[in-house]
């Protein structure tokens, strides 16, 4: 049953429940319609003090831009802020659905040619969607776009760092695979027809189901990495109660997860030793992933953090993670957090 939504500036517009009949949802639309070229799906949780931040630089990022915010439903304010938001589609869930789940409502409520992503917490840079579409021109058959990503603290101000990433394009099934690409939600647009060719998000694979998709895209398409920023990432920390804190699990379930991958009808055509290969140096880069973030937040007294970090670390590939590389890198930790410790 849809909820009632009363503004003057909107209309009501039912959503497709036949497809979720246990699922109630409330669509806000604008009456000045417009024909999109991109539709941003912004998927919200209880953060509404973050929302209208996102929100508003969406609806910079670009021309012809759709928002569309998926609520999964918050129990606060969220429903009066989106009310009062300009220029966006609102769907409200009744029963919440996981950031896989809202974002694959927000497909099926988007009305453009091409889709991006953008969690509540993170922020577009301005004309940076229109800069993506523009390189779909050079590759029409990419099945998505990526772009580099700004490291924000965690009032998402620009810390000066960036998540480096290369200038690719093409064949990049077997790097995704091995998680060798850097790719957030927040930096990709996807070709909408690809969602078609591969399926929806995977709502059981929480805080991994990002990579899972654009494996799926990368095995059918090709794709474009552009190393100019376009998005601003909120760093977590082990403290900021992101999805993105729960580190070592979400690298435990890529870990467990890509024997599946790996079974693609793709990847099934590969030499047994070649799916061992990348088996063996996913294992290794997960590890080391691990290793050094748990050094990196050691100084700062996150123990329970790193502890978890290394022991996932070593249960994934024990003798990598004991690497003498490794633990010259954790004594230094030590002796800083040490030194700190101290001189307080």
């Amino acid at each position: 049953m849809l909820r009632f939504a009363r503004t003057c500036r909107w209309l009501l517009y039912p959503a497709p429940l036949a497809l979720f009949a246990d699922w109630s949802v409330v669509v806000l639309i604008s009456l000045d319609y417009f024909m999109p070229r991109v539709s941003i799906i912004i998927p919200t949780f209880d953060r509404p003090h973050l929302l209208s931040r996102a929100v508003e630089s969406a609806r910079l990022a670009g021309t012809g831009v759709e928002v569309i915010v998926v609520d999964d439903a918050s129990s606060d304010s969220t429903a009066g802020l989106c009310a009062n938001l300009q220029g966006i589609k609102y769907v409200r869930l009744d029963r919440n659905q996981g950031v896989a789940g809202a974002r694959n409502i927000g497909l099926l409520e988007s009305t453009a040619e091409f889709i991006a992503f953008l969690d509540d917490d993170d922020l577009r840079l301005s004309n940076s969607l229109d800069h993506q579409l523009s390189l779909f021109e050079s590759l029409p058959e990419a099945g998505f776009v990526a772009g580099g990503v700004m490291l924000g603290d965690q009032e998402c101000v620009p810390t000066g760092k960036t998540a480096l990433v290369r200038a690719e394009r093409g064949d990049l099934f077997w790097k995704i695979l091995q998680l060798n690409v850097h790719l957030i939600p927040s930096s990709v647009v996807v070709r909408k027809s690809c969602f078609q060719e591969v399926g929806l998000f995977n709502r059981r694979l929480a805080g991994i189901d990002d990579w899972d998709m654009w494996a799926r895209i990368a095995e059918q398409r090709p794709v474009l990495i552009d190393p100019a920023p376009v998005c601003i990432y909120r760093q977590p920390t082990p403290s900021s109660r992101q999805g993105s804190s729960s580190f070592a699990k979400h690298m435990r379930r890529a870990c467990n997860h890509q024997p599946k991958l790996l079974a693609l009808p793709r990847a099934r055509t590969a030499p047994a030793s070649q799916r061992r290969s990348i088996r063996k140096i996913t294992k290794r880069r997960i590890a080391d992933t691990l290793s050094w973030r748990a050094a990196e937040e050691l100084p700062d007294g996150a123990i329970g953090f790193a502890a978890e970090n290394i022991l996932t670390a070593l249960r994934i590939s024990p003798a990598w993670a004991i690497r003498p590389t490794h633990l010259r890198v954790f004594w230094r930790s030590l002796k800083t957090k040490r030194g700190g410790s101290s001189a307080v």
